[in-house]
């Protein structure tokens, strides 16, 4: 039951992490756009996006384009690992047991550099992830799988 939770929460990062790569391809392209959505959302008290437009103009371009490359490919490796798991597929829980043991460096910095609830909880959920998705790999292997 545990680990069907910790899928579910890794296919909403996937789905996140996907749409800021749509995000930040789009951004890339219509970059010269970006300055007049700014202002278009200041004026009209959208604080989070204009924060969001801000920050891509601040970047830039090339930046935005490869952040759109980065968060694609390990939102689809999220995605693929979850659902491998979730059917049951061996090599789908080796993935997501990467994909976990992968997020655990960022978390752990984030917890050092801005310690949060959230942030200790989120770290929490991935070691429990980390310990659950090694115990089902160990009971496969003693059952010959």
């Amino acid at each position: 039951m545990l680990l069907r939770l910790i899928i579910i929460k890794k296919l909403v990062v996937a789905a996140l992490l996907l749409a800021v790569a749509v995000l930040s391809l789009v951004g890339s392209y219509r970059f010269d756009q970006l300055p007049e959505l700014l202002q278009e959302c200041t004026d009209n008290d959208h604080a989070l996006l204009a924060a969001v437009v801000g920050r891509g103009l601040q970047e830039g371009q090339m930046t935005l384009l490869m952040t759109a490359l980065v968060t694609s490919v390990y939102g689809v490796l999220i995605a693929v690992a979850a659902i491998a798991t979730w059917l049951g597929k061996r090599w789908g829980e080796w993935l997501l047991l990467a994909v976990l043991l992968s997020s655990l460096p960022l978390e752990l910095h984030e917890i050092t550099t801005e310690p949060s609830t959230v942030n200790l909880a989120l770290t929490g959920v991935t070691l429990l992830g980390i310990w659950i998705v090694i115990g089902q790999l160990r009971r496969s292997r003693l059952r010959g799988e």
